[in-house]
This record gives C-alpha cells, sequence and structure tokens, in this order.
C-alpha cells in the first residue's frame, strides 16, 4: 500500500489524485463551479454531474441570498439550454464578484472572504468598462 506522502506530493496535480476523490470534490461544487470544471478535460466532462438537481439547487440559493434569478421558463435538459443568455450573464457577474458586497463575509463566491474590489488588474477593470460602454450603447440602439 502506497503512503500517503506517495499519493499527495508537494507537486501533486488534481488529475494525479483518485477518481473518487475527483467525485467526492466535484459532489461539493455549486452549479456554476462545477460547469466550469466539467468543462476542463475529458475526464471531468463524463465524470462531473451538472443536472436538474444542481441547477434547481443554485436557482434556489441565488433566490434566498436575493440575488437576480432568470425569471423566464427555463429549460433543465442540457446545459447549453438552461435559460440560455441570462444565466450565461449571471454567471459572468459571478465570476467577476460583481454581486458580491464589500463587508467581511461578503463574497458569494469564495465563501468567507472578502471582495476586494480596489485590487481587480487594470485590464479587469478596462475589460468591464467597456463591456458597459458596449451594453448601453445597445440599450441606446434598441431604445
Amino acid at each position: 500500500m502506497q503512503s500517503q506522502q506517495q499519493i499527495v506530493g508537494p507537486h501533486t496535480l488534481l488529475l494525479d489524485l483518485p477518481s473518487e476523490i475527483h467525485m467526492q470534490i466535484a459532489s461539493l461544487l455549486s452549479y456554476p463551479d462545477a460547469l466550469a470544471l466539467k468543462h476542463t478535460s475529458r475526464h471531468f466532462y463524463s465524470m462531473v454531474y451538472t443536472g436538474v438537481h444542481l441547477k434547481v439547487d443554485w436557482l434556489v440559493e441565488r433566490f434566498e441570498r436575493k440575488l437576480e434569478c432568470p425569471m423566464e421558463k427555463c429549460s433543465f435538459r442540457t446545459d447549453e439550454a438552461f435559460c440560455n443568455g441570462r444565466v450565461r450573464r449571471i454567471m459572468e457577474r459571478r465570476r467577476w464578484h460583481l454581486e458580491c458586497r464589500s463587508v467581511p463575509g461578503g463574497c458569494w463566491v469564495v465563501e468567507g472572504q472578502t471582495c476586494q474590489k480596489d485590487l481587480v488588474s487594470s485590464w479587469m477593470r478596462m475589460y468591464r468598462t467597456q463591456d458597459k460602454i458596449e451594453r448601453m450603447g445597445s440599450l441606446i440602439r434598441e431604445g
């Protein structure tokens, strides 16, 4: 039997860990995190669950936290069909920590952390500013 040091060394990669540990990690993830992990490799694509129960749990959690939820009719059949554009926008806002409160414990992405938006790199701020300008332009053209 291998020792613990041989299995998990100082430079162990995620893919070096046993599949049972991968499954345990994946079972603790919320829908957006599970979906991101699922799309990192063929190994995780076949292993990570992103089905109906995970999607519903994520929507309920967002609703309870009074965060934006898609109100249109959602298709839970596939990840691609799941509320399509609206969920993609919500997940992008989450990725950029735009929903997080600037107070201790205010981060919705990394539980127990505080988002420090002042530490966001300049290229990220530029991207967000450019995105806002493009959205405002499209709203003006529509209106």
